[in-house]
């Protein structure tokens, strides 16, 4: 159902969002902070580790610690849900040495890294398994084509294994470059797209942003361009709106977006 013009409609929040995921979710957050990685991958993983599900860490050292203090925070043991195979944590730049090939990821070889990771989970008794990567990050910003084929492989597996998947991109969700492009053809590889910490905030900052650039007719012009270009990610509907603008007008989307920007940081 269309939200009505003269709101934007109240978003799913993250934390419910990575608290409960389906099967086969294949949810992407951007950050630049730090501690809102941690604190949104560790509410992910927790959750799931608390319920008698199982997780998979595939990420740099850095963010390995700052997961793992945080899902101790949490309540979660983790040297405990190592050791007991309910917990996997591999380290994301030796995973893609070992399926890279010429500069893009090979299939087979990838699933030769992945599935033994769930079948070994698998044979120690667990059935639902969340995994968060970040091989994707360390592509993204010089290899497009290698990121957005990563992707499409992890959505085979997601398909074909039932679990759930947490990818984080280090991008200023402000950041007009991004807008412009990698943001667009990273969100159509996922099933849910997590923007900013601040869902409420940005709904706020986009409505602001919106009657700058349109005037009083920004209701009306917002839905009638979210009827005509619907995104297929889930998404905030003030973030769909901003995606919506860009296939409009891609001139109106950088100054709609710049404006958003100033609005979200002045609160």
């Amino acid at each position: 159902m269309t939200p009505p013009p003269s709101s934007l409609s109240p978003p799913q929040s993250w934390e419910r969002l990575l608290r409960t995921p389906h099967p086969r979710d294949h949810v992407v957050q951007l950050y630049t902070d730090e501690q809102f990685l941690g604190r949104a991958v560790a509410h992910f993983l927790g959750a799931g580790l608390r319920d008698g599900g199982a997780a998979v860490i595939i990420g740099t050292p850095a963010h390995v610690r700052v997961i793992c203090d945080r899902l101790d925070t949490a309540g979660v043991e983790v040297p405990k849900a190592v050791r007991r195979g309910q917990l996997v944590i591999a380290d994301a730049e030796q995973c893609l040495a070992r399926f890279m090939k010429d500069g893009l990821p090979d299939r087979a070889a990838f699933l030769a890294t992945v599935l033994p990771i769930l079948e070994t989970i698998r044979a120690e008794g667990y059935r639902n398994i969340r995994l968060f990567g970040e091989m994707v990050n360390l592509l993204w910003d010089h290899n497009l084509e290698a990121t957005v084929q990563l992707e499409e492989m992890w959505n085979e597996v997601l398909a074909d294994q039932g679990v759930s998947l947490l990818c984080a991109y280090r991008i200023d969700p402000f950041d007009v470059r991004a807008h412009r492009g990698v943001l667009h053809q990273i969100s159509r590889c996922h099933s849910h797209l997590v923007p900013v910490d601040d869902y409420d905030r940005l709904d706020r900052a986009v409505e602001r942003a919106l009657g700058d650039t349109f005037g009083q007719d920004a209701p009306e012009l917002r839905q009638l361009i979210a009827t005509r270009y619907p995104v297929a990610t889930s998404m905030p509907a003030s973030e769909a709106a901003l995606f919506a603008v860009r296939k409009l007008s891609p001139s109106i989307a950088d100054t709609l977006l710049e404006r958003t920007r100033h609005h979200y940081r002045a609160g």
